[in-house]
């Protein structure tokens, strides 16, 4: 035999029971649907009959709590679509880091290691350019051959206003490290706790807009990556030498 109970029409006065008998479920209700709060302050002010007397002692505070619903409604909403937005620019940074890494780990050679980062990181990273650097000073002797870039000391500091991460505008000394004309620029110090040279490298990616790299973004995954390249580095040269 059919349940009764599932033909039953729930009507308003079933709502409103429910939710007097739950109040847990109406707080949850207000916290995860800022519009009910906004509508219910505003159905409670237009319930007042328009020719309904209020005493003079009593303030009516309805229509201004129904615009503070409201503006509180639209902050929630703006901050849960910020919050999302940055939630999933997140997970694309970290499944970019976790491609960039595969195609290191892939790579058995310096030579492949550098063809890795002058080619698969742009696209992995939708960048204008990227590439290794060697201070001039440290670089041996087929750094060129094997697709490192060689720069003196002195310029990339000037590049990098002496920083382990600059991140913004390239000045005329950046603008020289560059294999060709880049709207912003990240380059990053490699660690230097690893041995030499892999101290005094780098690595240089080069945005596509202004907006790509600038100081106010964040770098916790910029320095992991250039972590990532650094200890790459660090195993392909040990590798070579071993073969030697």
């Amino acid at each position: 035999m059919a349940d009764d109970k599932s033909k039953k029409i729930i009507t308003a006065k079933d709502v409103a029971r429910f939710l007097t008998a739950n109040p847990d479920a109406m707080s949850k209700l207000l916290a995860t649907q800022p519009d009910l709060l906004a509508a219910c302050i505003t159905a409670a002010g237009t319930s007042i009959e328009p020719d309904a007397k209020i005493d003079d002692k009593v303030v009516n505070l309805i229509p201004a709590l129904a615009a503070k619903a409201r503006q509180d409604a639209r902050k929630m909403n703006q901050t849960h679509q910020s919050l999302l937005h940055v939630a999933a620019e997140n997970m694309l940074s970290w499944t970019r880091l976790h491609h960039a890494t595969l195609g290191l780990l892939a790579s058995t050679d310096l030579a492949g290691m550098c063809q890795v980062i002058a080619t698969e990181f742009p696209v992995i990273f939708d960048l204008n350019q990227c590439q290794l650097i060697i201070e001039a000073e440290a670089a041996f002797s087929n750094a060129l051959d094997m697709g490192l870039t060689v720069h003196p000391a002195d310029q990339i500091d000037n590049a990098t206003k002496g920083r382990g991460l600059f991140l913004g505008l390239p000045n005329e000394a950046a603008q020289n490290l560059l294999i060709k004309p880049a709207q912003s620029v990240a380059i990053i110090r490699l660690p230097d706790r690893l041995p030499d040279p892999v101290s005094q490298c780098l690595l240089l990616l080069g945005g596509k807009t202004a907006n790509s790299f600038h100081p106010d973004l964040g770098s916790d995954l910029l320095v992991l990556l250039a972590e990532m390249v650094g200890v790459t580095l660090a195993a392909r040269l040990e590798l070579q030498v071993n073969l030697r």
